[in-house]
């Protein structure tokens, strides 16, 4: 929290106060650093994100049909939940559909949700730097850009098809609108999720080691200095499907949803994080949170799995009588039923999932 602290005029301090009073709309020393956590809706990307995202930037690149957008979406759903607060959807593309907002539920009030369509650099950065230093509201924002790579300069989107266009623009443009915006955005306690295309890396050497830092969205290096989170989604394969049979044969239930950490704040750069989806939910249901709680239970010995059955532990049953006063059933049979248990009873599956989520995103 940045506060004005009386000095003496000739100290050190005295003097930068002076300096900073002089200057004052050019920094951010007397606004007050505004922090919390918006969680991914996702019990296993939030252990490893320590919660969630916090004010900043985060870029999301990886191959098409990815989770890139419906990842952002989910972060936007629980964004909102939060008093004056509004997400703002820059539809550069024409990725978002009716049919995907109901689907990841998010609210459409007026006062929560606005989608700007436009794909004219110069406008987008004008507009969020207008509602960011003119905020009476205070106002917090999302910005969910999607995507940069589909910006353009005004001077290229009026030239003709037989002109030059500069080389290099979509990093030029990211640099430039990170260099801009990510200070003022974190200080003033707004998020901007920024959607990027994948690149491909073409090698000489196969087997080469790589830099677990490095990543394949386009933008160049001003991605990896000013982003706080970059995720990179990854390709998905048959063994990725959940199927009603072993290696994705039969009905496919839903999906793992994977990703790499390229840049964090919380010393997980590298790692590897995936997640289930679940098919034919609409209303912010889609990812499977049932399957990742009941998982979870079995990683960490509150049940145990022997033949047909899957048994919890008295210890968790006595816990979960004792702060929520619901009985909790002991036997199930399979991992099927195990995570169709939390789905009809919603109110232990929530429990659980608040008390791994609380538990393990501190470690």
């Amino acid at each position: 929290m940045s506060k004005k602290i009386k000095a003496d005029a000739g100290s050190p301090l005295g003097q930068i106060q002076a300096y900073l009073k002089q200057h004052e709309g050019d920094h951010y020393n007397f606004e007050e650093d505004r922090v919390y956590t918006v969680s991914s809706g996702s019990l296993l990307l939030d252990i490893e994100m320590g919660g969630g995202i916090k004010p900043g930037v985060v870029r999301a690149s990886g191959v098409t049909e990815g989770g890139k957008t419906s990842c952002g979406l989910a972060f936007a759903k629980n964004f909102q939940k939060m008093d004056n607060s509004m997400v703002v959807y820059i539809k550069a593309e024409g990725r978002l559909s009716a049919d995907m907002i109901e689907r990841m539920g998010i609210d459409t009030d007026e006062n929560k949700w606005f989608v700007f369509k436009c794909n004219v650099y110069e406008t987008v950065i004008d507009f969020m730097r207008q509602m960011v230093k003119d905020n009476p509201s205070d106002t917090r924002y999302m910005f969910i850009i999607d995507s940069m790579d589909a910006l353009v300069p005004r001077g290229d989107l009026e030239k003709g098809a037989d002109e030059a266009l500069k080389v290099g623009g979509g990093a030029l443009l990211s640099s430039d609108f990170l260099r801009r915006m990510a200070l003022g955005l974190a200080t003033r306690g707004h998020i901007c999720y920024m959607v990027s295309q994948v690149r491909s890396t073409i090698k000489i050497n196969p087997y080469e080691k790589t830099n677990p830092q490095v990543t394949n969205a386009s933008g160049g290096n001003a991605a990896l200095h000013y982003s706080d989170w970059i995720l990179e989604f990854q390709p998905r394969y048959m063994k990725d499907m959940i199927s009603t049979q072993p290696n994705g044969k039969g009905d496919h239930l839903g999906h793992w949803c994977k990703l790499v950490f390229r840049k964090t704040p919380n010393e997980k750069t590298g790692t590897s994080v995936r997640y289930p989806i679940r098919y034919g939910r609409v209303g912010g249901k889609s990812i499977w949170v049932e399957k990742e709680v009941a998982d979870m239970m079995l990683a960490w010995d509150m049940a145990t799995a022997k033949g047909a059955w899957v048994t919890v532990s008295d210890d968790i049953i006595d816990e979960v009588k004792k702060e929520t006063s619901l009985e909790m059933k002991k036997q199930h049979q399979g991992m099927d039923n195990f995570g169709k248990y939390f789905e009809e009873n919603k109110e232990i599956g929530k429990y659980m999932f608040n008390k791994f989520r609380e538990t393990l995103k501190k470690v």
